[in-house]
This record gives structure tokens, C-alpha cells and sequence, in this order.
């Protein structure tokens, strides 16, 4: 297995935010003071650094009229892709631009040629979404050096010739849900861990729930290389409880994201297997479908915003087609927290809105009476120096 640069810089910021998750606790997602807000008294685009999305802003005229935006996503599967585009888009034509859109399908070198299309098309800025720093530094000189304004979004570092990277604190995050994972499956056992091979980011979510299960040696874990989606994990799935029919032979089922690992989820469910846990990361709708579902053995999904993410993105490319670049931090962060079934009512408003109980088809009502809501939604995100 090749891991990313991403992944390396994730395992090294675990080293110095592992604490702020928590080690046995009841309530994982307690940080140090300083480091958390409950959400009712700030929300997650009010903590999002520089955020800075000014509505008034406008587009300067591109080189053929209209400022053009390219965006090019290395694959657009579930709702983190979906929102990252979406609050770029919003974003850019609200200040007067227009966009246009790439989708690689998660094939690496479809993702630099889509790239080199765009950076041929005439396009005055590029938002690069997901993808291997080291692989894309060739294409943002490129794009540079044509004079075209790079962001990133989910490189987890800054590649030289772009103005700057947006993503999730995705350190603190898995550290997070890993911790909130062993203490479900009260830190034993065997772990299925779901990810996919070559995804700088998931590698590094994977690198740090790695790191951290090291400190267990009950626990056990093995390495399930999946496909983007929920198709192959399903199946994958279901051949590791034919092969592990007895309650109790495995403990849990760690997954690099909600869609990737709701196959599994569904399989597990329709076994009866309900001794067994799953965990993902990213808060998407079918992250709180699973989270509330009869029968799921789902327990837990860490959450962030990627449409704000998005906007932080759009909000750079503004400023630096207005000369602002230089206001622009190379990094940012967005905070993130973990929702469970003791405080997913507020977790999936707060990330959905209100009508979310509509879009995922389940009653609040009956998951209120059933579930308590005694969990505090602790916004998590290390405070700048």
C-alpha cells in the first residue's frame, strides 16, 4: 500500500491532537478548554476561519468577458463532493462568474488531464477538489504560470503556485471518531477497516485510527481495500460474515466515510449481526439515515461542512482576482464534531437543516422518544495562535 503525502502529515498532526479526543471517556468528543464550543452558541460557519464569504464581492472581467471558474473534482460520489462544488458555485456566480465542472470518476490521471483541459479552456481561476499534492504540483505551475488563480480543497497542504488549501482539520476528526469507535466496541476485538487504496485522504484517516488502535493490542484489525460507493463493501461484507458466522467474532467495522461504508452497514443488518459496530466520517444524509435506522448497527459518524468549505474556496478566488491575495491564508481549516444517537438530532440539523428528517425519510419524533438527547454537540477546532 503507497500512502500520500496527506496521509504523512495526518499521522504527524495525530501526534498533536490524539489527546483532544479523548481516552475512555463517556462524552469522546470533550476537547481541552479553549478548543470546543457547543453549538448553540456558535455554529460551524461562524468558527470556520476566514471565512470571510462577503456576498457583496464582485468578479472582475476574465480574459474573455465573464470570469470562468473551473472546477475539477477528482471524483463526485456523495455529499462531501456534492456540497464542496455546489458552495463554489453559489458563490462565484453570485459574484458574477461563471463555473464549469470536471469530474475524473477517482481516476488519478483523468483528474490531471481534466485538469489540463481546463487550464486550456480559457478559464480565469481553478479549484482543484481531492487528489495527490505531489501529482497535481506539475498542473497548479501550469496553471500559474498562465496567470489562472488555484485553490484546493481536501489536499491537506498547501502546493506551491496555489493561494491556498481548505479542508477539515481530517486529524482531529479521525482521532476523534476513532476514539468514539474503540470505546464502542470497548477496545477489543477484531476491526474490519474499510478504505480505499491511493486516496491521500482516506489513507490518512486510516493512518491515524492506525495509529491510535496500536495503543490496544486486544484490538485486531483487517485491512479491507474497497471501491469508491457502497456496491463493493456490501459484498465484501457479506463474505466476511460468512466467514465469521459466530456473535462475537467480530467486533466492528471502521469505515473511511458514510457512503463507503454503509454496504457494510447493510449487510451486517440484514445478518442480525447487531452485536456488531460500524463507524464512519463525514456527516453525510446517509451517515444519520444509518445512524437512526432500525436495526442498523451504526453508531457514530464524524461531521464538518463542505459546502462552507466550499465558499471559503470561492471566497479566496474572489479575493485574489481583486488583488487581495496576499490577505489569503495558505491553510484553512474548518471545524468539525461527532455525532451519535444521543445527539444526532441537533448533529443532522445543524449539518442538514431542519428538513432532513423529510430528505432521509425518518420520523424525529419517534427517534427523540426513543433516543435521548443527553449528548452536548461540542464544535471542535484548535484555536489559532
Amino acid at each position: 500500500m503507497t500512502r500520500g503525502t496527506g496521509a504523512a502529515r495526518l499521522l504527524a498532526a495525530f501526534m498533536t491532537i490524539s489527546l483532544m479526543a479523548g481516552c475512555g471517556s463517556s462524552t469522546p468528543t470533550a476537547a481541552p478548554a479553549g478548543s470546543t464550543q457547543p453549538a448553540a452558541s456558535q455554529d460551524a460557519s461562524a468558527a470556520a476561519p476566514s471565512s470571510g464569504a462577503t456576498s457583496d464581492a464582485k468578479l472582475p472581467a476574465g480574459k474573455n468577458g465573464q470570469f470562468k471558474v473551473g472546477i475539477a473534482s477528482r471524483e463526485i460520489v456523495n455529499d462531501v463532493d456534492r456540497d464542496l462544488i455546489a458552495g463554489v458555485q453559489t458563490m462565484i456566480e453570485a459574484a458574477g462568474g461563471t463555473v464549469v465542472v470536471t469530474d475524473a470518476g477517482g481516476d488519478p490521471q483523468k483528474h490531471n488531464d481534466n485538469i489540463e483541459s481546463l487550464i486550456n479552456s480559457g478559464i480565469d481561476a481553478l479549484a482543484i477538489s481531492l487528489g495527490d499534492a505531489t501529482q497535481l504540483a506539475p498542473e497548479v505551475a501550469k496553471a500559474k504560470a498562465k496567470g489562472i488563480i488555484v485553490v484546493t480543497m481536501l489536499l491537506l497542504q498547501h502546493v506551491e503556485g496555489s493561494l491556498t488549501d481548505v479542508s477539515p482539520d481530517s486529524a482531529m476528526m479521525s482521532a476523534m471518531v476513532s476514539r468514539t469507535f474503540l470505546e464502542g466496541i470497548n477496545y477489543k476485538g477484531d476491526v474490519y477497516l474499510f478504505w480505499v487504496p491511493g486516496a491521500p485522504l482516506l489513507e490518512g484517516y486510516k493512518a491515524v485510527f492506525e495509529a491510535i488502535a496500536k495503543s490496544y493490542p486486544a484490538v485486531t484489525i483487517h485491512e479491507v481495500p474497497t471501491e469508491h460507493g457502497a456496491a463493493k463493501s456490501l459484498t465484501q461484507m457479506q463474505d466476511i460474515l460468512t466467514a465469521n458466522p459466530n456473535k462475537g467474532s467480530i467486533a466492528g467495522v471502521w469505515g473511511a466515510y458514510d457512503l463507503l461504508v454503509s454496504g457494510a452497514d447493510q449487510a451486517i443488518k440484514r445478518a442480525g449481526r447487531d452485536e456488531i459496530k460500524v463507524i464512519g466520517l463525514d456527516g453525510d444524509k446517509i451517515g444519520f439515515q444509518m445512524l437512526y435506522e432500525d436495526g442498523s448497527p451504526f453508531i457514530a459518524t464524524a461531521v464538518w461542512e463542505p459546502k462552507i468549505a466550499g465558499q471559503m474556496a470561492a471566497d479566496a478566488i474572489i479575493k485574489g482576482a481583486n488583488g487581495q491575495g496576499d490577505t489569503v491564508s495558505t491553510q484553512l481549516s474548518l471545524p468539525s464534531w461527532i455525532a451519535t444517537r444521543h445527539n444526532g438530532v441537533e448533529s443532522a440539523e445543524k449539518r442538514w437543516g431542519a428538513s432532513v428528517w423529510t430528505d432521509i425519510k425518518l420520523d424525529k419524533a419517534a427517534i427523540l422518544a426513543k433516543y435521548p438527547q443527553t449528548e452536548t454537540v461540542q464544535v471542535v477546532q484548535p484555536p489559532a495562535p
